[in-house]
């Protein structure tokens, strides 16, 4: 899930996408799938979003238009098991 980034989103309700991971692929897979399939968006003002499970930031993710080549800080571990993260709750991405 991500946050709406315009009001056109925020119309269209809460905004989900689906990923089928196996669960031994780690923190760093997740982030990878995230990002190249472009569900997160940006704006001038919001260049970086943050994932979170349940309550706890897992890593910061930044706009390739607006900071080109910067990658991804991870809050834990890139090689956290996907099953460790999914036991926190849900994944969401927030400004």
């Amino acid at each position: 899930m991500r946050e709406a980034c315009c009001a056109q989103d925020d119309q269209l309700g809460p905004l989900e996408a689906t990923y089928d991971l196996a669960d031994h692929l780690t923190l760093a897979d997740l982030v990878q799938a995230v990002t190249s399939s472009r569900f997160l968006q940006y704006s001038s003002t919001h260049t970086t979003l943050t994932g979170f499970a349940g309550a706890t930031p897992f890593a910061t993710v930044f706009s390739g238009f607006y900071l080109p080549g910067r990658l991804p800080q991870f809050s834990l571990p890139a090689t956290t098991p996907l099953a460790d993260l999914l036991a926190k709750g849900s994944l969401t991405f927030r400004f």
